[in-house]
């Protein structure tokens, strides 16, 4: 779990957040007030096996190979398998996050 503060922007009046994603599924949810919830006007995921729903988004791009597709899948089923490269790439991400 990472909680990522979000930016207000007073001219839209509204909070953001931006990020480079590679292609896939990312849950999240939104602590307001100490709690965590969903935003009931974005899309939801089912009920884990654990019985939490999340919110999430699907990022996209065009001309993926069949080797990243098999990659995404294998990365972001319910049982990630991660090379020892791919942790340390990982890693490495979230942690340029946490010197901010």
């Amino acid at each position: 779990m990472q909680k990522i503060p979000l930016a207000y922007d007073e001219e839209k009046k509204a909070w953001f957040l931006e990020r480079e994603l590679p292609e896939g599924r990312y849950e999240y949810k939104y602590v307001v007030d100490g709690n965590w919830v969903c935003n009931e006007h974005e899309m939801k995921t089912k009920p884990n096996a654990d019985g939490h729903v999340n919110n999430y988004i699907q990022v996209a791009r065009d001309g993926t190979s069949d080797e990243e597709k098999a990659m995404r899948e294998r990365l972001t089923g319910p049982d990630p398998d991660l090379t020892k490269e791919e942790r340390l790439m990982i890693k490495e991400y979230l942690e340029q996050y946490t010197e901010q």
